[in-house]
């Protein structure tokens, strides 16, 4: 079932897709659930200079968002991040030579977020194992209807097609789905035991197309940001080498910090142990496989 056609796509505006997108959707479910606060986020962002301030490597203001995203309208910030830390370097469609702040964040309190994208037929074309977690992801609705189950997986396909440099048009789509969920999401309930305190989501999570499916990206709202996240280590490193054909990258340190004045970041240099001073990714026989500044295997996924 294909919700829009890519010419339709093209001419029509976000607004006008969701009009379309609400009558075709009808009496459809969605599943909502929360993150808690023993998830942690990790962010990247291109620094051609060390960044002195959070506010350089936080969500941008409004005035720098010049583009579509999957999530943003153009001149609408959100906090781009993923739950696993070598996604970073994949989201960002990182280069050799490039410098990047990288940032380890923690929530403070759980928010309602919606999934989207986890579908299993789309995991399936990531080739991402459904096991753990992403069974429930998979299958959020008990008795689901035949007819939910079929719009499910059109938003769902739809929501995480690649998208080329050049044809940032087709994020309009995915925009157009999440917003039109988040507009009927409000007031979400606030009585869970140890649950979140807003009746609003504050973002969504997906699945990270470009380590196939190996981790999650969210995207948060920057009033859920400044509230609901602490910045906890960051870590100024230059990207040594990126292999496309391999999916590989090549990281060292040049500066660290965990110390934090205010917005004001306290570095100090980077690390001379070689184990740990550089790292490597690859994509090798299906699974992603992390390797130290030795060369030496220590996480496989």
């Amino acid at each position: 079932m294909r919700l829009f056609w890519r010419e339709q796509i093209k001419r029509r505006d976000i607004d006008t897709l969701k009009g379309q997108l609400r009558a075709k959707l009808g009496g459809y479910r969605v599943a909502i659930k929360y993150i808690t606060t023993d998830n942690v986020l990790f962010r990247g962002v291109v620094c051609n200079e060390r960044p002195d301030t959070i506010d350089r490597i936080s969500y941008p203001p409004p005035d720098m968002v010049a583009m579509l995203g999957r999530l943003n309208r153009v001149g609408q910030p959100v906090f781009y991040a993923s739950r696993g830390a070598p996604a970073v370097y994949y989201e960002i469609h990182a280069k050799e030579g490039d410098r990047l702040a990288v940032s380890t964040w923690k929530l403070i309190e759980p928010l309602w977020m919606h999934n989207l994208g986890f579908h299993e037929q789309s995991l399936r074309r990531m080739g991402t194992p459904i096991a753990g977690p992403r069974k429930t992801f998979a299958n959020p609705i008990p008795n689901e209807s035949a007819s939910n189950a079929r719009l499910r997986r059109a938003l769902s396909e739809a929501f995480t097609e690649d998208v080329p440099v050049g044809e940032e048009y087709r994020y309009k789509l995915p925009l157009a789905i999440n917003e039109l969920l988040f507009e009927g999401a409000a007031p979400l309930r606030t009585d869970v035991p140890n649950g979140p305190r807003s009746d609003k989501a504050a973002g969504t999570v997906y699945p990270a197309m470009r380590m196939r499916g190996a981790a999650d990206n969210v995207a948060i709202r920057p009033e859920f940001v400044d509230r609901c996240l602490r910045i906890k280590f960051v870590s100024y490193v230059l990207v040594e080498a990126a292999d496309a054909n391999r999916l590989s990258y090549t990281v060292s340190s040049l500066a660290q910090s965990d110390t934090f004045q205010g917005k004001d970041i306290i570095w100090r240099e980077g690390l001379t142990d070689e184990r740990q001073r550089r790292g490597h990714i690859t994509f090798e026989n299906n699974q992603w496989v992390l390797r130290d500044g030795l060369n030496e295997i220590y996480e496989i996924h």
